[in-house]
């Protein structure tokens, strides 16, 4: 099924790109339809407890231009008119404009963050008779950040990448006092000819520390390492000034260095191709079909995932941008212990500019999840909202939560199966301060909540940090 979808997708990319490549026609606007302000990457999906790795994060506006309409001439390509990529997936449509934002910067700057924190359950544990016992313990955390950024008429790249270590004063139930961690977040466009653009985001990470990040994969909640990897290349054409497709292909993978959870390690691969019409400069919408699977360690456990979505890539006034898609989908395992079974699914999202000084995210999924404890079907409800308000031209405030809930079957001792869920919350309140041009303060509270099937394994883990950055 592997070498099937990516031959599938190998094919697709390759049509539409030679096809671009042969098609000379007038440049048209790319935006899909889409305007005004928005980050440059997408929302976070939600609150992650790792000790972050820069306390800058400053927000900023992208350009905001104007979709091709009826009366509106194809016009030649212009540096202003900069990028835009479709949303979907869990998250919203990306608009950038080169020189404006984040891309009136330098394209080269560092970071260094050092920080101070407090974790009082170290192991993430309940405590219980059969778990380790819950121990705090103080921690410092130094990393060393890059930031690059390509602004061109036809290129557009944002890179970010990060990666440090945190000394936990007591030792951990593993014995590791030094855990490394590190990020990397790219944004990638590139206008292949006037009508014609690819596109790549990709998320990585490596992390010591329980996350429900990922609106898209399993909730993760290792004690060791992890990597964790979310991608998406797009390939957007776009045939008349309204109508366009857009060839997508996902690679979303977790890998778990605890041998006793790398049972949890999936490789996720997803071919989606998308129909999108421009009804106005406010709105596209989007038919959109998708063909997935999830292998895990055992084949016993892999399932593929068909996906028939309707929806729309919207920003109905300068200050709400976001998308949402609905439809059926069909989940099987390749193996005949498991059943067809078919399920509504929804993704969705939004950021709102409340005013100029505020900004409100939210992120939601509900549908199918793979499992890898019995085969069974997991269906999972995922979402996440963030707030930042500037209070100041040198200090902010920002808050966030994110939940999970997940319904499923749970082998019993007759060898049968019974009805069985989990859930887990986390959310967490910070400040900025800019002291200066290049050094910034920040300080942090945090908090994890999971509750597994088996209640007596529930726990809750609260992280206090403060810190500085320095960037330059």
């Amino acid at each position: 099924m592997f070498n099937r979808i990516q031959v599938c997708a190998a094919l697709l990319i390759c049509t539409l790109a030679a096809f671009a490549q042969e098609t000379s026609t007038p440049s048209l606007n790319t935006t899909g339809g889409q305007t005004g302000g928005g980050s440059l990457f997408a929302p976070t999906s939600g609150t992650s407890m790792d000790i972050p790795v820069n306390g800058l994060g400053t927000p900023f506006q992208s350009g905001t231009d104007s979709s091709v309409t009826p009366e509106q001439k194809p016009k030649p390509a212009t540096e202003n008119e900069g990028f835009s990529i479709p949303g979907g997936f869990g998250l919203a449509p990306v608009d950038f404009t080169p020189g404006r934002g984040k891309f009136d910067r330098k394209p080269l700057s560092f970071s260094t963050t050092l920080q101070q924190a407090y974790d009082d359950n170290t192991n993430s544990t309940s405590g219980s008779s059969l778990q380790p016992p819950i121990k705090g313990s103080m921690l410092t955390h130094l990393s060393q950040g890059v930031d690059v950024l390509i602004s061109q008429s036809r290129l557009g790249l944002s890179l970010d990448a990060n990666a440090g270590g945190q000394y936990y004063w007591t030792k951990t139930n593993t014995g590791d006092q030094l855990t490394p961690n590190a990020g990397l977040d790219l944004l990638f466009a590139y206008k292949l000819t006037p009508q014609a653009q690819f596109s790549a985001t990709v998320n990585s990470s490596y992390s010591t520390q329980p996350s429900l990040s990922v609106i898209n994969g399993l909730t993760q909640s290792s004690n060791k390492g992890y990597f964790l990897t979310n991608s998406k290349l797009d390939l957007l054409y776009r045939w008349t000034p309204r109508f366009a497709t857009d060839t997508t292909y996902t690679v979303n993978s977790d890998y778990n260095q605890d041998s006793a959870a790398r049972s949890n390690n999936y490789l996720n691969q997803t071919v989606g191709e998308s129909l999108r019409y421009t009804f106005s400069r406010l709105m596209t919408g989007v038919l959109e079909g998708r063909a997935s699977e999830n292998a895990f360690n055992s084949s016993t456990y892999n399932s593929n995932t068909y996906f028939a979505l309707v929806g729309a890539d919207f920003t109905l006034t300068r200050r709400l941008l976001g998308m949402f898609r609905a439809g059926e989908t069909t989940q099987s395992y390749q193996t005949a212990a498991v059943n067809t079974s078919s399920l509504p699914y929804f993704e969705t999202s939004l950021n709102y500019n409340l005013t100029k000084m505020s900004t409100l995210s939210l992120n939601g999924r509900y549908g199918f999840d793979s499992t890898n404890s019995n085969g069974e079907t997991t269906k999972s409800l995922r979402t996440g909202l963030s707030f930042t308000q500037v209070l100041s031209s040198k200090l902010s405030a920002t808050a966030s939560v994110t939940y999970s809930h997940s319904d499923y079957s749970q082998a019993d001792v007759l060898g049968g199966s019974t009805p069985a869920n989990d859930e887990a919350i986390s959310g967490s309140v910070g400040l900025q301060y800019i002291l200066s041009q290049h050094m910034s303060l920040f300080s942090n509270i945090s908090r994890l909540t999971s509750t597994p099937a088996d209640r007596t394994l529930k726990y809750t883990k609260d992280t206090y940090y403060f810190g500085l950055t320095y960037q330059y």
